[in-house]
């Protein structure tokens, strides 16, 4: 019901005042009858609860350009319900004008003309404002022309109930798709909106004139819209201001003028309440005509802080349990009313006292590699009063090592961390929190995935047996002086074809002080993703001058010795490889074992030199002289097996073994990877080459090895 009478006379108020009389409020006659207007129009044009709408946009501003000279008719005054579903609301942001209107949520214009005569006819409508064409387009698959069509019937129509009618014509408007970020629609409604202007022209009569409104100029739909379709604030004052200027064109108030570039949504969320529970807040707030979601703003009052800050989602409902809290600390939370793109105005906050138990156990992490490529499997013991598990990682593929908390506590006692390198080395622990109040981390575990790796860099580590030693006069030749660096070492057969050259600091002799103290300086400290090879022992349990003392005599009552030597080795063993990974944590370290260096006496068929010895030099090696040669490399190397394993290093000793096995020295007519003498010299009097590998032996290794590094790639690893 639309109010009688709309001003009054000031001086006839006062005068009836004076004089004690009944006032009766009566409009002057020579006021102006308003004119009509019917609005007519889909969703843009109705609106959903909690919006102003552009039609109240208009209003406010013909208000002011047009006092009294305007009546918005129509059959409906409500908005649609975008929380519901459902016709009816009349949740406007501010319901303070003439709600009055003929538009209707998902309204085409193909089924709009076909009723407009009636609408403008129980509207005694002067005036019909149209933005309509934009569903013909997306929703019932109409082509421009189509829609330009329908138009012309829809002025047919509306001036068949009023021969006068004024129509003004909005363009239609573009639309934006939030998930591809793209502007959708354009060129339809381009060419649309070029229809219109020339409809308008050729059916403008003086009598009814037809305009079109240019709702579309400076439109961005990704700016001006709540969800890429519907105007949000700034978007309603836009259209407001076109119409405006349509029908200052048509003699109705004054062209809008400049068109601000923000205007806010000024819907306000109630206040919020805050029950504190055992390490965490509740909050609860009245939910908000239209909102679909709400921001959240925190004050942690305890810890001077003297501005919200928004937390990064919002959520839906109209409650929330903030458990990122410490006990004890007096926190202030508000919450803002989100729709769609659209935030408007933080309501009154709630203030509480939060309690809690800090967690004081450390969680035992366990880990494995996944066979998806990019992933890593963690496993860890729950703790008391931890509500949740921060996840710390730490890339070890690259050269500056820190660690990365995930952003969100885990709640459960598993996570498979993603997005993941392949073949990449990663370090994982595990921090129990109770909100805020986080426990003493869990000790780190190492995943390296499965995958193929980029290797910056390879250094080949190790004494004779990878250097080379032992293939001069075949196809090798040497560098590095004494420590006769061969080039056709197996480091060099070991790399394909995508992989960096070896770094060869690998030298005859070696014992582990000096790759611990030279060669392992020549890798730069966390050199990131790298590969590194080695050999190492057999030196420092003195199997070369052992080999020489069983070449002159019978050694056999050595061998309780030798055995105490090699069990000693493996704390020092340990050392040296954990000094490997504290150097380059990021590296696939893949640590070869030794052959048993001479076949089985039962198979063996050795020269007359390396059976018997030189003439009046030795009596070279007896039954049980090799028997024991063999005892003891497979205990060296069941020494390094268990150094390796307990130290996370990669270990190759059963490949290399398994690659030997019957190519030994003495392996006959087999094949044979170990020399029996080699690179015998006079001055000085030695045969250096002896019981090491010939270019067979190198290309062994290098099988050895890749089978190891295969397995690595298929399967992964974990070490503590």
């Amino acid at each position: 019901m639309k109010p009688l009478f709309r001003r009054t006379s000031t001086l006839a108020v006062l005068v009836a005042a004076a004089l004690g009389a009944t006032v009766l409020v009566a409009v002057p006659a020579s006021a102006a009858t308003p004119t009509r207007v019917l609005i007519v129009g889909d969703s843009i044009t109705q609106g959903s609860a909690g919006d102003y709408t552009w039609r109240y946009r208009l209003w406010k501003r013909l208000q002011v350009s047009a006092p009294g000279g305007v009546d918005f008719v129509g059959d409906r005054t409500y908005l649609f319900d975008n929380i519901e579903g459902e016709q009816g609301s009349q949740a406007y942001a501010d319901g303070n004008f003439d709600k009055q209107h003929h538009a209707e949520w998902g309204r085409p214009l193909v089924y709009e003309k076909d009723i407009i005569a009636s609408a403008v006819s129980s509207s005694a409508a002067q005036v019909v404002l149209v933005l309509l064409g934009i569903n013909d387009l997306v929703w019932w698959g109409a082509t421009p022309a189509e829609v330009s069509g329908w138009m012309d019937e829809f002025i047919s129509n509306a001036r068949a109930a009023n021969p006068s009618v004024r129509i003004v014509i909005g363009h239609v408007l573009s639309r934006y798709d939030l998930w591809a970020g793209t502007v959708v629609n354009g060129a339809a409604t381009a060419e649309l909106n070029d229809r219109y202007n020339q409809l308008a022209s050729q059916r403008s009569t003086a009598t009814s004139p037809v305009v079109t409104a240019s709702t579309d100029a400076g439109w961005d739909p990704k700016v001006h819209t709540w969800d890429g379709t519907h105007p949000n604030s700034t978007g309603e004052v836009r259209i407001a201001a076109k119409f405006a200027d349509a029908l200052a064109g048509l003699g109705i108030g004054a062209p809008y003028g400049t068109i601000p570039s923000s205007v806010a949504w000024g819907v306000a969320a109630g206040a919020t309440t805050l029950t504190s529970l055992d390490r965490a807040v509740r909050l609860s707030w009245p939910t908000i005509p239209g909102a679909n979601a709400y921001f959240i703003e925190q004050k942690l009052v305890s810890i001077g802080e003297t501005s919200f800050t928004r937390l990064p989602y919002p959520v839906p409902g109209n409650s929330w349990t903030a458990q990122l809290l410490l006990a004890g600390w007096i926190v202030e939370f508000r919450v803002v009313p989100v729709k769609g793109l659209m935030a408007g105005v933080a309501g009154a906050a709630g203030r509480a006292t939060v309690g809690g138990v800090r967690p004081t156990d450390r969680p035992l992490l366990y880990g494995a590699p996944s066979s998806d490529v990019h992933m890593a499997q963690l496993l860890w013991t729950a703790v008391d009063h931890a509500t949740g598990y921060f996840i710390e990682q730490m890339d070890l593929g690259v050269h500056t090592l820190s660690w990365t908390r995930l952003p969100w506590p885990v709640p459960g006692t598993s996570f498979n961390p993603g997005v993941l390198q392949a073949g990449h080395w990663y370090r994982f622990r595990v921090v129990p929190t109770n909100g805020l109040l986080t426990g003493p981390a869990s000790a780190s575990v190492d995943i390296r995935t499965t995958g193929v790796p980029y290797y910056e860099a390879f250094y080949a580590l190790g004494d004779s047996y990878s250097s080379g030693l032992g293939t001069l006069g075949t196809v090798g030749s040497y560098t590095g002086g004494s420590c006769k660096r061969s080039s056709v070492a197996w480091p060099y057969l070991t790399k394909t074809g995508w992989e960096p050259t070896p770094v060869h600091l690998a030298c005859a002799g070696a014992k582990t002080p000096d790759l611990r103290g030279g060669q392992l300086s020549s890798v730069p400290q966390n050199p990131g993703a790298v590969l590194i090879t080695l050999t190492i022992g057999g030196n420092d349990v003195d199997f070369g001058p052992e080999a020489t003392k069983c070449w002159q005599e019978d050694c056999t009552a050595d061998e309780p010795i030798l055995n105490a030597r090699i069990d000693a080795m493996d704390s020092t063993l340990r050392a040296t490889y954990r000094d490997i990974r504290n150097r380059a944590p990021g590296a696939d370290i893949v640590v070869a074992g030794y052959p048993k260096l001479i076949m089985p006496p039962e198979t063996a068929n050795c020269s007359i030199v390396f059976r018997s010895g030189f003439p009046g030099v030795g009596d070279g090696f007896q039954h049980n002289e090799k028997r024991m040669i063999r005892r003891l490399a497979a205990r060296l190397n069941g020494v390094i097996q268990r150094a390796g394993d307990a130290e996370g290093i990669v270990v190759a000793v059963r490949e290399v073994e398994a690659w030997f096995d019957g190519h030994e020295a003495c392996a006959g007519s087999n094949g044979e990877y170990i020399n029996q003498l080699a690179e015998c010299t006079a001055y000085p009097v030695g045969c250096a080459g002896t019981l090491h590998p010939n270019y067979g032996g190198q290309l062994a290794y290098a099988y050895a090895v890749n089978q190891r590094r295969v397995g690595l790639n298929e399967h992964g690893y974990v070490r503590y």
